[in-house]
């Protein structure tokens, strides 16, 4: 009996220890709730912009990763404007303002049900004083005259965060 009880003890600590705490993000006067891991800091900027930050990574980790999700609110939003008509428009922009910009996927889905774009490209930023290579996720979808638009930030070749990321971005439901 005790060995058994021992066993299940080896077997089942290793999941516990590893389970990751999140949280639920949601704010009357934001238009989406979205889960998050315990160990990530959320803050809600100007304009009703929410960034969720990475935990560092150690010492010499200088970049936090992030999401940030901002809604924007129009009547020709999914009415006049559909998403598959303004993608060419976005990649466009995105080309002209980011440097080496590097289109890598252009991926259609469906988030709470409606139509949505995920852009995945590089390109370089300038921060802090410093060229920097980054690797961008981001998803576009028109719902009830809003545009989502969430981004997914992180190092070029770093991808500690990315499964997270993926949770944090599919637990996402407009309000």
């Amino acid at each position: 009996m005790t060995r058994t009880f021992y066993l299940l003890l080896i077997l089942v600590l290793p999941c516990v220890s590893n389970a990751q705490s999140w949280k639920i993000f949601a704010d009357t006067g934001i238009a989406f709730t979205a889960k998050y891991p315990a160990s990530w800091v959320n803050k809600v900027k100007e304009e009703k912009r929410v960034f969720f930050t990475s935990p560092s990574d150690g010492e010499k980790d200088d970049f936090r990763e992030n999401i940030n999700i901002s809604v924007k609110t129009n009547a020709a939003y999914g009415t006049e404007l559909k998403i598959k008509e303004v993608v060419s428009t976005v990649i466009e922009s995105l080309k002209k303002s980011i440097d080496n910009f590097n289109l890598q996927a252009e991926n259609y889905f469906k988030w709470n049900n409606a139509d949505a774009v995920e852009l995945i490209y590089g390109g370089t930023y300038d921060i802090n004083g410093t060229s920097t290579e980054v690797r961008i996720t981001q998803w576009f979808c028109f719902w009830n005259t809003k545009l989502y638009t969430a981004t997914y930030t992180a190092l070029k070749g770093v991808n500690t965060h990315d499964e997270t990321a993926k949770k944090i971005l599919k637990s996402i439901l407009f309000k």
